[in-house]
């Protein structure tokens, strides 16, 4: 396979780029004037400089590919709709519309359990409806899934969308850095006490399960969650995480209802203050702290042949481990 991957200096990208060489494919990565591309250039992958907003440089990193993956995107909990949807709706549309006048074999779709909504998720599949939330993130990764699904039935464009929860391992800039800063620090506190389970996904798990899409047939025109599988609590996670550092274990906790209050309180001041960086607490914050989030992959184990293959306790051990070697 010769495969084309977009945003593939960040954490899910990289680790597919990997995995990818690892199984003696050919990569290419799209990547930004000014992107740190050491990884990738270790690995001997083939960089195409461009961008979503230029067509012609789409067109030229996808030319003779055999699957583009498409992993880039604006994640944030506080950025603008404006900005998310140039990069999240317009950049994909313009990377579709390249994709097809190529005649691209396939093209795998990174999407997010984001679509599901705030709200309790309790092992939900794919045929659980979108919910908007109001939130930026949300609002275009669903506007995302429905272009795509449209472009390939207008099309024919084969098409297949990857659904992932919180996505861990080496280079993650999102979730890791940001529980790390906290326990080192001392400050980490618990929400009503941490039990409520999620399901995570290793991104070495993510990785194997985008191939998978890309190699399978009956992939075509279908959405799967990929997940580890088992879910853990927050406890449990924060536990974990604490023992693999060496560091005390967090015993702070904020009751549910109170969080709530400080929640609505953060987010009013810092929108009154038309703030650009987001507040300690809002509902993104909130719903990864609290919220019983865990999701059937009984489709992905049954179509794709997906394990996981590598369990919890051995991804948390590599991820810490990663961090630690490669902190500052």
């Amino acid at each position: 396979m010769f495969a084309l991957v977009t945003g593939a200096t960040g954490c899910v990208g990289s680790n597919l780029s990997e995995l990818l060489k690892e199984r003696g494919h050919s990569v290419r990565a799209l990547v930004r004037p000014g992107s740190d591309t050491a990884f990738l250039r270790s690995m001997g992958v083939g960089l195409a400089v461009g961008d979503l907003d230029d067509r012609a440089s789409l067109d030229a990193a996808v030319k003779g590919v055999d699957a583009v993956f498409h992993c880039a995107a604006a994640v944030s909990d506080w950025a603008g709709l404006d900005e998310m949807r140039r990069v999240n709706v317009d950049g994909l549309g313009r990377l579709l519309a390249a994709s097809a006048a190529a005649g691209a074999p396939r093209f795998v779709y990174m999407s997010s359990m984001v679509v599901l909504g705030m709200g309790r998720q309790e092992d939900l599949d794919e045929s659980a409806p979108y919910v908007f939330t109001g939130d930026n993130y949300n609002t275009t990764k669903i506007e995302a899934e429905r272009l795509l699904l449209e472009f390939a039935a207008r099309t024919g464009l084969p098409v297949t969308v990857i659904r992932a929860p919180y996505v861990y391992g080496p280079r993650d800039r999102q979730m890791f850095p940001r529980i790390l800063q906290y326990l080192a620090r001392g400050k980490y506190a618990y929400i009503g006490g941490g039990g409520n389970p999620f399901t995570l996904v290793y991104a070495k798990n993510l990785a194997d399960g985008l191939i998978r899409a890309a190699e399978t047939p009956r992939a075509v025109g279908r959405v799967y969650n990929i997940t580890d599988g088992a879910a853990v609590t927050r406890r449990e996670l924060i536990t974990a995480m604490a023992d693999e550092l060496g560091l005390p274990r967090p015993k702070r906790n904020v009751p549910y209802p109170a969080a709530r209050v400080v929640c609505a309180v953060c987010e009013a001041a810092a929108k009154s203050l038309r703030l650009k960086t987001p507040p300690l607490l809002n509902r993104f914050r909130l719903k990864f702290m609290h919220t019983h989030l865990t999701f059937d992959i009984s489709r992905a184990r049954r179509e794709l042949g997906y394990g996981p293959d590598i369990p919890f306790d051995r991804a948390l051990r590599e991820t810490v481990e990663w961090f630690r070697k490669n902190a500052g």
